[in-house]
């Protein structure tokens, strides 16, 4: 990867933390539609090319499309953010079909990387937190399973 493209996939990492830091001191504020807004908004400020096509398409898809792992860990850490603002706005099914994609794409990732980058350690255990019985095929509980043995 050249600097330019490592700069490029920085810059983007850190706005969408810009971003979610914006919704997180939002919902402190207790004005969770707006950060829901801002969260939902956040692909288009930060891939306004892709925001719509990667909303759109398979888990596999995305991890293709964005790329970098750090880049995935970040939109996984977003999706995560938008689920919790949506359980607290009483959107429970809509906030477990985020939740689920988010793992999906944090499973797809592992799964081709086959590591963890120091923020994917750090999804990881908020992940574990979950229900995961209840959000996940048997097959991607065996994966879930199976990348708990390798970081461990």
């Amino acid at each position: 990867m050249s600097i330019i493209q490592s700069d490029y996939i920085l810059k983007m990492v850190a706005m969408m933390g810009e971003l979610i830091l914006a919704a997180m001191k939002l919902k402190k504020a207790g004005s969770f539609e707006q950060a829901d807004q801002t969260l939902s908004d956040a692909l288009l400020s930060v891939a306004p090319q892709h925001a719509d096509l990667i909303d759109m398409v398979d888990e596999k898809t995305v991890v293709t499309l964005l790329g970098d792992p750090r880049l995935i860990d970040a939109y996984v850490e977003l999706l995560l953010e938008r689920a919790e603002l949506k359980r607290i706005l009483g959107r429970d099914l809509i906030a477990e079909a985020i939740q689920q994609r988010a793992i999906r794409i944090f499973l797809e990732k592992f799964g081709r990387t086959g590591e963890l980058t120091a923020q994917g350690h750090l999804l990881y255990g908020r992940i574990c937190g979950f229900e995961l019985h209840l959000l996940l095929t048997a097959a991607e509980m065996a994966a879930w399973e199976e990348m708990g043995r390798i970081t461990a």
